[in-house]
């Protein structure tokens, strides 16, 4: 059995992306939920729980993000997805795909759900 070390290792390991992907990790360890514990170490890597609103990301701009739902971590960015010079919207979008190619998670800018976001990790998208 792995101790409490070792799962923050894991679990900073995802966050990071460095180790493992991110992408979509299930937050269990031998029966236990840790996405607590994933939540805590979000929050002392600089990721702060936000609605996608208030994210402040402009076109050409992606900043990280993950979405813990149940004990399943998602990994994505929020951006603003351009349709023509005039129309756009702001939006998380997972990493992880559906079968049509979309994203699996999509978060709207108008929904209460909370994003854990790093904004001092903001990146420049090529276009």
């Amino acid at each position: 059995m792995k101790s409490d070390d070792e799962i923050i290792t894991a679990l900073d390991d995802i966050i990071d992306g460095k180790v493992v992907n991110r992408s979509m990790h299930k937050l269990v360890y031998n029966g236990r939920d840790v996405s607590q514990s994933f939540i805590e170490r979000l929050l002392q890597r600089n990721y702060l729980p936000m609605r996608v609103e208030e994210i402040a990301v402009s076109t050409g701009e992606r900043v990280p993000a993950f979405v813990v739902r149940d004990v399943i971590a998602y990994f994505g960015w929020v951006f603003v997805e351009r349709f023509t010079d005039k129309k756009s919207r702001k939006l998380f979008g997972s990493v992880v795909r559906n079968k049509k190619g979309d994203w699996l998670i999509q978060i709207p800018s108008n929904s209460k759900e909370i994003v854990y976001a790093n904004l001092d990790d903001k990146v420049e998208i090529e276009n």
